[in-house]
C-alpha cells in the first residue's frame, strides 16, 4: 500500500513537470524526497524544476545530492552550469573537469569550462578549452563564437578570420559573421576583401546599415554607385536610433565624395544633432574637469618617487587632440622591431578614474597603484622593448604619467586647429567620450581646453615631452622620424620607410589613412568647406586660437 501510494505521488510530480508546473514539482516533490531520499529520477526532476524557477541554490543542492548517488558526465556538467550561475567559479571548474574525466569528448563541457576560465581571467586557458571543444566537435558553433569573441578582444585578427571562416563553412548565410569578417579585414587594411564581405551582407539584407556604413567608409562613392543609390532612398522613420546615425553619417561621406557639399553637410549636421539629443556631454563639466586636473596635480608637482620595480617594456604615450596625426606616428614607429603598437588603451584612464583624480591622502600610494594597474595590463600585450599607448585623450594625464612612469616617453602631436576641429566634427565616433565633436562650437571650445592644458604641461615638463608638428612632420617623415627615434634611444630601420605595409591591426577612425602613403597639405583641406564652418572659426577666434 505504501509503495503504491509513493508511486502514485511520484507520477503526479512527473505530470506536474510535463505541465511545466515547476513550483508544484518543488512543493510536492521535496516532501516525497524525504520519504524516498535516494530516488534518482525524483531528485533530478527537483533539480531541473529548481533551475526553471531560477532557484539555483536549491538546484545546486539537488544536483550535488544526485552526484553522490550516480556519477554521470551530464550531471557534473549541469552542476557546473548551476555553480557558474551562482558565481562559484572554482566549483564550476571542478564540475566541468569531472564531466570531461568521465567523457573526454564532451564538447559542451570544454566550452563552458572555457567560459568559466575566461570569467576568472585565465584567458589562455579559456582559449585552450574552446579549441578542445571544437576539436572534438567541429560544428560546435557556440564554442567557435566564444573563441572568435576572445580573439577579437585580444585583437588577434589573423586567427579571428580563420574562426569566422569555419563558422561560415557551417552556416554560409550567417550575416553577423559575414559582417564581422568584413570588419576584420577592414581593420587589417585589406579593404578589397572587407568590401567584398560587406557587399555580400547587403545582397542578403538590403537594410543592413552597419555594412553600408563600412562599405562607404572604404569606397570612393560616385554618382553611378548602385549600392549608395539604394540606401539613399531608405525611410529614416523605419530605422532605430543607432542605424539612423550610421546611415546619415554614411550618406554624408558619400555626398562629400561626389562633391555634393550642401547635402554632405545636411546629413552630417543631422547625424551630429541626433547624437546630441541623447548625449550627456557638457562643455561646462569639461571646463571643471580640466581645472580640477591642474589643481590636483599642483599638490603632487614636487613629489619625486623612486620606484623599486623595473618595467620590462617602456610605455610610449602618443597624445594630442584626436585626428591630429597620432595614428600616423604610431603606424610608423610600430614598424620598428623594438616597438609594439598597442593602439588606444584605456588602462591609464581606468586606473585614474578608479582611484579618482581628486587629491589623495597618500600620493606615493596613489601613483604606485596607477603604475601597478597600468603595467599589469600592459605586460599582457607584448614583451617588446617599447609599447605604444596611442590614446590621444591621455594628454589630460601627462603630469600623472611623468610622476607614475618616469621611464615613459611622451610624444605630443599638434596640428592646425581648424584641420583638427573639422576632422573631429565630421567623424562618427563610437565612444561617447568623444561627444565634444557634435557641434562646431563645442569642438572649438574643447580644443581651447586642450590647448591650455598642454601649455600647462609644457611649462612644467617641456623637456620630457617630444612635440611633433604634423604639418612639418609630413614634409619629410623619414628625417622627422629619426628625430623621434633619437628621443626614444633607437635607430632607424629600413622597413620603416614602407610603414604603410605594416599589417598591424588598426581599429581607430584612421584605419584607412595609415595604410596610405603620406599626403601633404591635408591640413588646408578644411578651407574647401570654410563657408560652412563659420561657427567653428568664430569660436576659435573668440578663444584666441590661431589657425
Amino acid at each position: 500500500m505504501i509503495s503504491n501510494n509513493l508511486h502514485n505521488k511520484k507520477n503526479k510530480i512527473i505530470k506536474f513537470f510535463k505541465q511545466k508546473n515547476f513550483a508544484e514539482v518543488i512543493k510536492t516533490g521535496s516532501k516525497l524526497n524525504k520519504l524516498i531520499p535516494n530516488d534518482e529520477q525524483l531528485i533530478y526532476l527537483l533539480g531541473l524544476a529548481s533551475i526553471n524557477t531560477q532557484n539555483f541554490s536549491l538546484a545546486e543542492k539537488y544536483f550535488e545530492k544526485l552526484i553522490l548517488i550516480k556519477k554521470n558526465a551530464d550531471i557534473h556538467y549541469t552542476l557546473g552550469n548551476i555553480q557558474k550561475k551562482l558565481k562559484k567559479f572554482n566549483n564550476a571548474i571542478i564540475s566541468f573537469e569531472n564531466a570531461i574525466k568521465i567523457n573526454p569528448n564532451f564538447s559542451e563541457a570544454y566550452n563552458n569550462l572555457g567560459n568559466t576560465k575566461k570569467l576568472i581571467g585565465e584567458r589562455n586557458e579559456a582559449i585552450k578549452n574552446y579549441e578542445k571543444a571544437i576539436n572534438v566537435k567541429e560544428d560546435n558553433i557556440e564554442a567557435l563564437i566564444n573563441l572568435s569573441i576572445i580573439f577579437k578582444e585580444n585583437k588577434n585578427f589573423k586567427k579571428l578570420i580563420k574562426i569566422y571562416e569555419r563558422i561560415l563553412a557551417l552556416d554560409e548565410n550567417n550575416i553577423k559573421t559575414l559582417y564581422n569578417l568584413g570588419s576584420a579585414y577592414l581593420f587589417l587594411g585589406d579593404f578589397n576583401k572587407g568590401r567584398y564581405y560587406f557587399e555580400r551582407v547587403i545582397n542578403k539584407d538590403e537594410n543592413h546599415i552597419s555594412s553600408f556604413r563600412n562599405y562607404v567608409s572604404i569606397t570612393n562613392i560616385n554618382k553611378n554607385n548602385q549600392i549608395f543609390k539604394k540606401f539613399e532612398n531608405i525611410d529614416l522613420a523605419l530605422l532605430n536610433y543607432e542605424d539612423k546615425i550610421l546611415l546619415l553619417s554614411a550618406l554624408s561621406k558619400g555626398n562629400f565624395d561626389m562633391k555634393n557639399i550642401d547635402l554632405g553637410f545636411e546629413y552630417l549636421n543631422k547625424s551630429n544633432l541626433l547624437k546630441k539629443e541623447k548625449s550627456k556631454f557638457s562643455i561646462r563639466e569639461q571646463e571643471t574637469e580640466f581645472k580640477n586636473i591642474k589643481q590636483s596635480f599642483g599638490e603632487m608637482e614636487n613629489l619625486n618617487i623612486k620606484f623599486q620595480d623595473n618595467l620590462k617594456s617602456k610605455p610610449i604615450f602618443i597624445v594630442g587632440m584626436p585626428r591630429s596625426g597620432t595614428s600616423l606616428i604610431e603606424q610608423i614607429l610600430s614598424s620598428h622591431s623594438d616597438i609594439h603598437g598597442a593602439g588606444e588603451l584605456n588602462f591609464l584612464q581606468k586606473s585614474i578614474k578608479r582611484l579618482g583624480p581628486e587629491s589623495p591622502k597618500d600620493y606615493k600610494d596613489y601613483l604606485t597603484k596607477i603604475r601597478r594597474y597600468y603595467f599589469e595590463n600592459l605586460s599582457k600585450l607584448s614583451e617588446s622593448k617599447m609599447i605604444i599607448d596611442k590614446l590621444p585623450i591621455n594628454f589630460k594625464w601627462i603630469g600623472f604619467v611623468i610622476k607614475a612612469f618616469p621611464e615613459a616617453k611622451i610624444i605630443h602631436t599638434e596640428r592646425n586647429p581648424m584641420a583638427v576641429c573639422w576632422s573631429n566634427y565630421k567623424t562618427n565616433f563610437v565612444d561617447s567620450g568623444m561627444d565634444f565633436n557634435l557641434t562646431q562650437e563645442d569642438v572649438a571650445k574643447y580644443y581651447k581646453l586642450y590647448s591650455d592644458l598642454m601649455l600647462f604641461w609644457k611649462s612644467k615638463f617641456g623637456k620630457s615631452i617630444f612635440n611633433v608638428k604634423y604639418e612639418s612632420f609630413v614634409e619629410d617623415f623619414e628625417k622627422n622620424t629619426k628625430k623621434i627615434l633619437e628621443y626614444l634611444g633607437l635607430k632607424w630601420e629600413k622597413q620603416m620607410k614602407n610603414y604603410q605595409k605594416n599589417t598591424r591591426v588598426v581599429t581607430t577612425a584612421s584605419y584607412q589613412q595609415v595604410r596610405e602613403k603620406i599626403k601633404k597639405n591635408t591640413s588646408q583641406e578644411w578651407k574647401k568647406y570654410g563657408d560652412y564652418l563659420g561657427k567653428m572659426q568664430e569660436t576659435l577666434i573668440s578663444e584666441k586660437i590661431n589657425f
